[in-house]
């Protein structure tokens, strides 16, 4: 994906070692006597998710390969482009899906009456730790992107903690069943997010910064830390949980009261904690259901190594999401000489400067595989 959008021209060797490896590995999956997996584990049919949205790119990739600009197939070049693209950037997001289903699918987890809370504790922590990523590009390469559209990236934070916040306000309880402590928690905590929202995409229009998603981040952290548990050392993982939560919201809180400079374009080290708190919190979620943490029991191993694990997972997860973002930046020669603007406001006199300031990270535009990498060209008084 990273040499993707690069525009590198080791992309597609790269993509086709990976589609071998992957039909290697279909056919190893099916060549074994070992255990087999029922037709309705969510591990086996997403498998085939997978196998066409990799034959579907590489076949896209093979067309925009052969560069055909005449007739129909020329017609539609542009189209299969963004799509290429789109699809590019996906595959990454449903390999993790996979990955996260087949250790599902191996430990026999999450099945029956456990599907409910297995899928609250995944679905939640996949979230968190998406977050902590996207806050990372954001630091890192974002920038041009979000002073371009006159946004910050609380706007952006607000609108999906408001649209998240509707969907758990009617659906975390089974309507037509009598309420529970569960319920009830779930859905005002869902009411939360919905006005907490709101009120931060009010506070943070014309690029403004806002510190409502953080104020709401160690809101659920605290709401997480007393929410009753089922399983003796559940309690003290949430605990945990709660407290890189609420750290993550301080941390960013501090960051944009007090660390963030307008005008100063350097990243501080203070501004990667976020991320990271997000990022460990959500890996810590998703390794405490009461499944995981039962089995603890039964295994006779302690909270603390155990969270250890997860906490390793997560430093990994954040590493990855780390190392990426320098390959692609060494490789289109971007320089983060705005990357500090990506929580600027935008004023008149900064209008022309931007319009020569570009990302071609966030931005769709045409395929070029004759050079290596295309550079990122910034303007700084008039000279490029």
């Amino acid at each position: 994906m990273v040499l993707g959008l690069a525009k590198n021209r080791w992309h597609v060797p790269v993509q086709i070692l990976g589609t071998a490896f992957m039909v290697i590995g279909y056919f190893l999956a099916h060549a074994h006597n070992g255990r087999n997996y029922e037709p309705h584990v969510a591990h086996r049919w997403f498998a085939d998710i997978i196998i066409a949205a990799v034959t579907i790119q590489l076949g896209m990739g093979v067309y925009l390969k052969l560069h055909i600009e005449r007739g129909i197939l020329g017609y539609i070049r542009p189209f299969f482009v963004k799509l290429h693209k789109g699809l590019g950037a996906m595959i990454p997001v449903i390999g993790y899906v996979q990955i996260v289903l087949g250790v599902i699918a191996i430990l026999g987890f999450c099945y029956a009456d456990h599907t409910g809370q297995c899928l609250a504790h995944f679905i939640m922590g996949s979230s968190f730790m998406a977050y902590g990523i996207l806050l990372l590009l954001s630091l890192r390469v974002g920038a041009p992107w979000l002073l371009r559209r006159k946004k910050s990236q609380e706007w952006y934070d607000s609108w999906v903690i408001m649209l998240w916040g509707i969907v758990n306000t009617f659906t975390e309880h089974r309507w037509g069943t009598a309420w529970n402590h569960g319920d009830y928690q779930h859905t005002s905590m869902g009411i939360i997010w919905w006005m907490a929202g709101l009120a931060g995409i009010i506070l943070s229009r014309n690029g403004k910064r806002s510190i409502i998603p953080a104020i709401l981040i160690m809101l659920t952290a605290a709401a997480f830390q007393g929410h009753a548990q089922h399983v003796p050392n559940s309690g003290a993982i949430h605990s945990y949980f709660g407290y890189l939560l609420m750290a993550g919201g301080l941390s960013r809180i501090i960051e944009i009261c007090f660390v963030w400079k307008e005008g100063d374009f350097s990243v501080s080290p203070w501004q990667y904690l976020p991320s990271l708190m997000l990022t460990l919190a959500g890996v810590m979620f998703m390794g405490s259901t009461e499944e995981q943490l039962g089995y603890l029991l039964v295994i006779d191993v302690d909270i603390s190594s155990y969270c250890n694990i997860l906490l390793s997972f997560g430093f990994v997860v954040f590493l990855t999401a780390v190392l990426l973002i320098t390959m692609w930046e060494k490789l289109t020669g971007y320089t983060p000489l705005m990357a500090g603007d990506s929580y600027s406001q935008v004023r008149p006199q900064e209008e022309a400067y931007l319009q020569g300031s570009d990302s071609t990270f966030l931005e769709d535009d045409e395929d070029d595989y004759e050079n290596d990498a295309v550079p990122l060209k910034t303007s700084v008084n008039g000279h490029f």
